[in-house]
């Protein structure tokens, strides 16, 4: 099934003889080596004498903690993103968010896209738009927050967009640990 014109990461992991899947798990990339160094050096910058002590205690707990977030996502490696025959997953992040798995029927779309992060630059976002009620989560269908939205993108887009998204919810994560291939398409 395509995935709706999205383009998507590029190497596909053979499960066994009939299936395939693509799967990017959380990992050392460019992002996270960057940002594990600063925290690292925030670290390890109460060793340095002459500042005063409450501000070195305050850096250095701030840059171990930052330190354990970063790493260890990147050393335990679990998936960030998997779309095989089974659906799509949009991973758990170790901040918080569980993961959630929607089967081909729930899924209108996956997306790519990106985000100004202010003044760290840009930040990449996947989303799975699935219909609404497709994940525990969200809860009935006919949730009064989606019927509101639907009412009001039906008087500021065209009709055809309406349908085409009429009913669904957007799931997304930041791929700021992780990255997906865009040069290729993955097609289930």
């Amino acid at each position: 099934m395509p995935l709706a014109g999205t383009v998507l990461p590029a190497t596909i992991v053979v499960m066994d003889d009939a299936a395939a899947a693509y799967e990017v798990r959380y990992g050392w990339n460019r992002r996270t080596v960057t940002w594990a160094s600063v925290f690292l050096f925030l670290a390890v910058s109460p060793l340095v004498p002459g500042g005063p002590v409450w501000a070195q205690a305050i850096l250095g707990a701030a840059g171990l903690v930052c330190l354990a977030l970063t790493a260890l996502p990147a050393f335990s490696r679990p998936v960030a993103f998997r779309a095989g025959p089974e659906g799509v997953t949009l991973g758990g992040t170790p901040f918080g968010l569980r993961a959630e798995r929607f089967g081909w029927p729930d899924v209108a779309s996956v997306e790519l896209w990106t985000e100004s992060a202010g003044r760290f630059g840009r930040m990449p976002y996947i989303g799975v738009r699935h219909r609404a009620g497709a994940a525990a989560r969200w809860g009935r269908p006919d949730s009064p927050a989606v019927r509101l939205l639907d009412e009001y993108l039906a008087r500021q887009v065209a009709p055809e967009f309406v349908r085409a998204f009429q009913g669904t919810v957007l799931a997304r994560r930041g791929m700021g640990l992780w990255r997906v291939e865009r040069s290729r398409q993955y097609r289930l």
